[in-house]
């Protein structure tokens, strides 16, 4: 199947699902301040993470129930469990934001900034920053347990769940480390397109792609060959869904990314495009990337030069072709995945929808 189509018809079914999994929190939650104030709070925070969590590609919820047909499983089995991920995804998203100092994602404030704002549910604060942070902090650490009771409270294999919760524990530690990583190399010099990658593969790659095919997998019982051509598959082409972010991060505009661009130049992230203009850039131009990456107060025409030197330098055709040569070597994997003719047209659809994607 094509992966838009896929992926389209999967979010229609996961949002109907994560509303009524928050129609049911919000029922539960009347005890939160004995019916007071504290109840108010609890129903808004949980609001605003329904309609943070109903936002977004749903790539990973969709990988979720793709790995699980992979395994003999029926959709509809797995579709409850599958947006565990997509609860989480936000979760990661939030203190994400919150680490990058971002104001706008899919559209709207980040968490955070909605939270500064302080009036919607009338509360008085001597720094609304702080507030506003630390909400988005607590938003943040709310999702992360919603997510695991939407796995391990749906109605699958017991012994299936746990194999799949362990791994999804283990993930996200992964995802910690390259968070981790990569906001320490933006403070560091002389990082390489060697630590640009191991950043890409823990931080996203078997996060995105592998990861969650691997749950979904686990959750319908898949054999160990099946889980080993998963991970070998998602590694590469994982790497190459971060880098074709990275390019739109660039060379997309505002209503299509749902974020300003040039955040990755401001934040001084050390993605290929970065590194790869800096290393084929003359003198002058070189100095001038390195005035740019990192500086906040940089300017819509200064992005724009940025983005110029980018192309003019080869660094845009180097990720290009990259990326190219990862999914390639990803969808050798198909054929060890599944022998399913039409499983695997979509497994190599969902490969190319990778780099081709628009936003």
């Amino acid at each position: 199947m094509d992966a838009k189509t896929y992926i389209k018809n999967y979010i229609q079914s996961a949002d109907k699902v994560i509303s009524d999994f928050f129609a049911k929190k919000i029922k539960e939650v009347g005890d939160i301040g004995e019916g007071g104030k504290g109840v108010l709070i609890a129903v808004d925070m949980l609001k605003r993470y329904e309609k943070f969590s109903k936002g977004g590609k749903k790539l990973r919820g969709s990988l979720i129930q793709l790995g699980y047909e992979i395994a003999g499983g029926k959709r509809k089995n797995v579709l409850e469990a599958s947006t565990c991920i997509e609860i989480i995804h936000s979760f990661l998203l939030m203190h994400d934001d919150i680490q990058d100092m971002d104001e706008i994602r899919r559209k709207n404030p980040t968490i955070h900034k909605q939270y500064e704002n302080g009036k919607e549910i009338e509360i008085t604060s001597k720094d609304f920053s702080h507030y506003g942070v630390s909400m988005g902090i607590n938003m943040g650490d709310l999702g992360a347990y919603l997510g695991m009771e939407v796995l391990l409270g749906s109605r699958l294999n017991s012994e299936n769940k746990l194999k799949a919760a362990i791994y999804l524990s283990r993930l996200l530690q992964r995802v910690a480390f390259g968070q981790g990583l990569d906001v320490t190399y933006e403070n560091m010099e002389g990082i390489s397109e060697h630590d640009v990658l191991q950043v890409h593969l823990h931080k996203t790659s078997v996060y995105t792609i592998g990861g969650p095919l691997k749950i979904g997998a686990l959750l319908g019982g898949a054999d160990n060959n099946i889980i080993e051509a998963i991970e070998k598959y998602g590694k590469p082409v994982g790497i190459a869904f971060q880098l074709r972010d990275d390019e739109l991060g660039l060379f997309s505009d505002e209503d299509t990314l749902g974020k300003p661009i040039g955040g990755d130049i401001k934040e001084g992230k050390n993605t290929i495009l970065h590194i790869k203009a800096l290393e084929f850039a003359k003198k002058e131009d070189k100095k001038f990337l390195e005035y740019a990456y990192g500086n906040r107060k940089i300017n819509k025409k200064d992005i724009k030069k940025v983005c110029d030197m980018t192309i003019q330098y080869g660094a845009f055709e180097y990720s290009q072709e990259l990326s190219k040569k990862l999914v390639a070597e990803g969808k050798k994997y198909v054929p060890e995945i599944t022998s399913d003719i039409d499983l695997q047209e979509t497994l190599f659809n969902m490969a190319d929808y990778i780099i081709e994607r628009n936003s």
